[in-house]
């Protein structure tokens, strides 16, 4: 209790751990009716994973399911020694270089088939609780502003992951760990966090392609000779995957990019297409604050140039990815929120203070409250 008291980090971070039980309780209890496995939004259209029991399943009727069903699925079994687990997967070859967040969640609970739900769900609730810690300690280094790590209960992303069990949010610690151990010039842990966090969500090469050119501006040579060891646990994984699964399935992102600007064109298109309903003006609301994010960002780093490099690269980075983003990232509030919930984490650790900076993540909680008592 000593702790708490003079720590404010510590108290926020408790505070954080509080909302995300009561979450996790009124999820568990009011929308999943005491079934864990509602958390991963089964659906039946494709084969349940043989370690699964339909009549203890929590199963969504005609519907298709999501990435948590997938993420599942492996932790069951990620070593794939049965063929009915290759069989539950919709695209074997995609799905199965995500590899590290079903394979902890198969560690920690030991391989025992009863406790890995409950593991994976608890992962991510302790991702939520350790990315608030972490922007505390981040914020005390650069500017004193810890109180801002409270905004992290304000992110979509984080329920909309946390309600789904999906790999993002566990891919989100390890980025902002990487983000923190960078500022704090150590190396090892940096090029660490990053491997761990591209074996979670591939798509952080990206991001560790900005590492490169960041520090390779700031003549960081040290971190710049570790950082080009993340492509040997990564590639070394990918390449495993592709020989093992060449000839089942195709490449799960093939539609998820397309020319630059035309997702984005094609999504305002049908803001004006599309009936206005609850869902819709969730939608829209969604898409702004994410806009407003980048926004924010960019904002913040031309004010202060020099605390923000590596913040500003990053999400140049993720800027990128959104310009080429296709209409089947950008179709649904679910997928784009979930894909670019690391922009909302880099606004919250920017240095910037005013509305601009803090306006788009405060706004961002009422679509939270939205989500989770009416959507989720």
């Amino acid at each position: 209790m000593k702790i708490l008291s003079r720590s404010p980090i510590a108290k926020n971070t408790a505070i954080v751990a509080l909302v995300v039980v009561i979450v996790f309780f009124f999820l568990y209890i009011f929308k999943y009716s005491g079934n864990i496995t509602g958390f991963f939004r089964i659906g039946d259209v494709l084969p349940l994973s043989p370690f699964l029991n339909p009549q203890e399943t929590f199963i969504y009727s005609e519907q298709l399911g999501y990435d948590g069903q997938q993420f599942l699925s492996i932790a069951f079994d990620p070593f794939l020694q049965h063929e009915g687990t290759i069989a539950a997967l919709d695209h074997p070859l995609y799905r199965y270089r995500r590899i590290f967040y079903p394979f902890l969640g198969y560690l920690l609970s030991l391989g025992n088939v009863r406790l890995i739900p409950y593991t994976m769900v608890g992962i991510n609730a302790g991702c939520i609780v350790a990315i608030a810690s972490l922007c505390g300690l981040y914020l005390k280094e650069k500017n004193g502003t810890i109180w801002r790590s409270l905004l992290v209960l304000c992110i979509p992303g984080c329920w909309l992951v946390f309600s789904l069990s999906t790999s993002d949010l566990l891919s989100s610690f390890f980025l902002i760990a990487s983000l923190y151990s960078y500022q704090k010039n150590k190396p090892i842990l940096t090029t660490t966090f990053l491997a761990l966090a591209c074996l979670t969500r591939e798509t952080v090469l990206v991001v560790w392609f900005a590492f490169i050119l960041v520090s390779y501006w700031q003549k960081n040579w040290k971190q710049l000779r570790y950082l080009f060891a993340v492509l040997l646990p990564v590639f070394g994984w990918n390449l495993y995957v592709f020989i093992r699964f060449k000839n089942r399935g195709i490449l799960g992102t093939t539609t998820n990019f397309d020319y630059p600007f035309l997702g984005i064109f094609d999504k305002i298109v049908g803001f004006f297409q599309n009936e206005f309903t609850t869902s819709t003006i969730l939608e829209i609301y969604l898409f702004g604050i994410l806009v407003a994010c980048f926004i924010s960002i960019f904002w913040s780093g031309y004010r202060q140039p020099q605390q923000s490099t590596l913040l500003v690269g990053v999400t140049f980075a993720y800027g990128l990815l959104f310009c080429l983003s296709s209409i089947t990232i950008l179709g649904y509030y679910l997928d784009f929120s979930r894909v670019y919930m690391d922009v909302y984490f880099l606004l919250l650790l920017s240095a910037g203070e005013g509305a601009i900076a803090i306006a788009p993540l405060a706004a961002s909680g009422l679509a939270s409250i939205a989500f989770l008592l009416i959507q989720s």
